[in-house]
């Protein structure tokens, strides 16, 4: 049977962008398989990336009409969200291009394919980091600052992004760095199609609140604190390769692990508490510079903190602002980036 999602090299779309190239999927990928994507070009020569929602796996469910509905609803929520950003200026989000559908005749269930346009980067940070012979230290500083900042601009509109991940950071020209893919994200206010999940994004990097079904009533503490610890857990990956929850994992007794563990999240508290401080430790250990080993060691312990009401910058609390605000580590990230620019810091 033709899936239409997989049938639109060749074709010119709506706004005049004409489908040149399928983007092969990667063998590292840990999101879902929905889209299908696609090099995209104007009529002036300027290429975009397309992501093509794809229906085919909705079809083969065995309620399709409630799979296809879910897959369209979370279409148009990421597409609001878009939007938001776009008209909100958002430098460090990756912004979409343009939206539409597109019929490919003969298919079945209409052969319509609802699509997303996006600007298109180099890569991911992956990617780049396994390109690169030397990883370069202030790069690894500015690329988190200017995470910490998009998701900063997230936070500013009531927008949780629930999903950041190494292949959900788009590098660009000039080293700039963009935060990507809003399709698990989560927006103040509205019921967005994940928020019935307490792991809304990739398990292998979420905050172990989650892991262990704790859901905190406090919409603000369960998402933004949820992105707190992605952003945490972002410092812990550029120097370690691995996530904080991954790390976190290695250092916990089998019997405390969320698939084994039969009590709530308050009681096994403790003990992941136990096993943080061996992986702020292990984190530590990869830094040469004391004054980095410092910084960032308290950044990965106040981010990545098991506890989530205890998650963010103290100071925040202590003057009644948003615990978790982002603006003091995209302050901090940018500043560390600068002394290992002019040599204060020695990489």
């Amino acid at each position: 049977m033709q899936n239409p999602a997989q049938e639109l090299v060749g074709r010119t779309l709506e706004g005049g962008w004409k489908v040149v190239g399928r983007v092969p999927r990667s063998s590292k990928a840990t999101g879902g398989c929905f889209s299908v994507s696609y090099i995209v070009e104007s009529s002036d020569g300027s290429k975009a990336f397309l992501k093509a929602l794809d229906y085919s796996k909705a079809l083969d469910s065995p309620d399709p009409a409630k799979s296809l509905n879910a897959m369209t609803q979370a279409y148009l929520f990421e597409r609001t969200l878009l939007t938001k950003c776009r008209d909100r200026g958002m430098d460090r989000v990756v912004r979409a291009l343009d939206s539409g559908a597109v019929h490919v005749h003969g298919a079945p269930a209409g052969g319509v394919v609802e699509y997303l346009i996006f600007e298109i980067a180099e890569g991911d940070i992956r990617s780049r980091l396994s390109a690169l012979e030397r990883i370069e230290l202030a790069w690894i500083l500015r690329c988190l600052h200017h995470i910490a900042t998009g998701i900063q601009q997230l936070h500013s509109v009531g927008i949780a992004h629930q999903d950041i991940k190494p292949s959900n950071v788009l590098v660009f020209d000039g080293d700039l760095s963009k935060v990507a893919d809003l399709g698990r994200a989560s927006y103040s206010g509205e019921t967005g199609p994940f928020d019935e999940e307490g792991c809304a994004g990739d398990k292998t990097y979420a905050p172990p609140e989650s892991l262990y079904g704790y859901c905190d009533p406090d919409w603000g503490l369960r998402r933004f604190g949820y992105d707190a610890y992605l952003m945490g857990s972002m410092v812990v990956f550029f120097f370690t390769g691995l996530s904080a929850t991954a790390m976190l994992t290695c250092e916990l007794d089998d019997c405390f692990h969320w698939t084994n563990w039969a009590g709530g999240f308050t009681q096994v508290l403790p003990y992941l508490r136990d096993a943080f401080e061996r992986v702020k430790m292990k984190f530590s250990s990869h830094i040469q510079d004391p004054q980095l080993k410092e910084e960032l060691t308290l950044t990965v312990s106040q981010l990545c903190d098991p506890d989530p009401r205890l998650r963010g910058d103290p100071t925040n609390r202590l003057r009644n602002a948003p615990p978790f605000s982002m603006e003091r580590y995209v302050t901090k990230f940018d500043l560390l980036a600068r002394r290992v620019e002019v040599g204060i810091i020695k990489g």
